[in-house]
């Protein structure tokens, strides 16, 4: 089963959105939390529903879904670019990442939709800066926060232009027992096509080493293959369906498949075989109030917790209460003759001051 649109697939539909390049948003709606939906009015050629799935699918649709009341995230897309037009589509390299750039009157606008991992969709300003997201994170290369500066993960190597010699580099580098793996995942080209692309230049899918000849045959495989006119295509297993495809691909050539005129049409084909379940207003709500009870409680259990340490601590410092006293009493006396550098050098060894810190001149004992 199809889950998401992989790099390339991503490739091949930002050419079918640029039909909405300079068209205006008549409307904008926020059905679920990774869901959007763009209504625009195209010249000529009446509205388009663009329905975004964020972390699966981006494509066309005919029916929308009646949409319940819009929360904090579309009011604030319905104020920025509401009415706004879009100026571009497209692919932040080969990344799995659309930015649709918007303007009104005033300023230009970038609404970013990330299609990798759960996906998230963020609204940027004219200097990159977030505005707003569905989602905020910490990551450990990149933050997604309010007014931090938009950074994507990137790969080192781009393979919509990806060099002989680069190829090689990562080939090479790479730890995956395999060429396909190593296509696959260190270069991003997925599962399926990494082993067309094995196909297509006749190299043994799982050899580690490479010769030079394998190399020009598999740069010139992928070289070609982003290269390919659309014509896509549902890949059918046993009645159901299996993938969906830009265009033929030997590895389901023994595979039933049905053509269709875009890729969004056979996406929004594969999705309304798909039942939409939509939570009513009430059951958002209630889920809402669960996650704030099991916050409430994970909040509760740590404070149960520290109470527990720092009675323990209590009960130590009652029952060494006069040991404690001694040692305070003898650090005030020699505070009055010696600095506390001296007091450290001096009370270096001792049996029960571990640690004399003469920064903050407070000390560790080990009672």
């Amino acid at each position: 089963m199809k889950t998401a649109l992989s790099g390339i697939e991503l490739h091949y539909l930002v050419k079918e959105l640029n039909i909405l390049e300079n068209c205006r948003i008549d409307k904008i709606f926020h059905p679920e939390k990774k869901e959007l939906i763009i209504q625009f009015h195209v010249a000529g050629k009446g509205k388009h529903l663009l329905r975004i799935l964020a972390g699966e699918f981006i494509y066309f649709t005919k029916t929308k879904e009646d949409a319940s009341e819009p929360d904090g995230f579309c009011m604030y897309l319905r104020k920025y670019i509401g009415g706004a037009f879009l100026r571009e589509v497209k692919q932040l390299e080969a990344e799995r990442i659309l930015e649709f750039i918007f303007e009104t009157k005033e300023k230009k606008y970038s609404l970013i939709v990330e299609m990798f991992s759960q996906g998230n969709i963020l609204l940027l300003n004219d200097e990159r800066l977030i505005l707003s997201a569905v989602e905020y994170h910490k990551f450990k290369d990149r933050d997604i926060l309010a007014k931090s500066k938009y950074i994507y993960p990137k790969r080192d190597v781009n393979i919509f232009n990806i060099s002989l010699t680069e190829l090689k580099k990562v080939v090479k580098e790479s730890e995956k027992e395999n060429i396909v793996k190593t296509l696959a995942i260190d270069l991003g080209f997925g599962g399926v096509y990494s082993e067309e692309i094995c196909l297509r230049s006749k190299v043994d899918k799982n050899k580690k080493e490479i010769t030079s000849k394998e190399f020009s045959s598999l740069h010139s495989a992928i070289i070609k293959i982003l290269k390919i006119e659309s014509s896509p295509f549902i890949i059918y297993d046993k009645d159901k369906i299996k993938d969906i495809v830009p265009f033929e691909l030997e590895v389901y050539k023994e595979n039933d498949k049905k053509e269709f005129k875009t890729l969004s049409e056979a996406v929004d084909t594969y999705k309304s075989t798909t039942k939409i379940v939509r939570k009513s207003a009430k059951e958002k709500q209630i889920e809402k109030q669960e996650r704030i009870i099991k916050a409430q409680e994970k909040k509760i259990k740590e404070l149960e917790k520290k109470e527990e340490e720092d009675r323990e601590k209590g009960e130590l410092i009652y029952s060494k209460y006069q040991i404690i006293e001694d040692i305070l009493n003898e650090i005030k006396k020699a505070a009055e003759k010696y600095s506390w550098k001296e007091i450290k050098t001096k009370l270096k060894g001792h049996k029960i001051i571990k640690e004399v810190n003469t920064k903050d001149k407070k000390i560790k004992v080990d009672v």
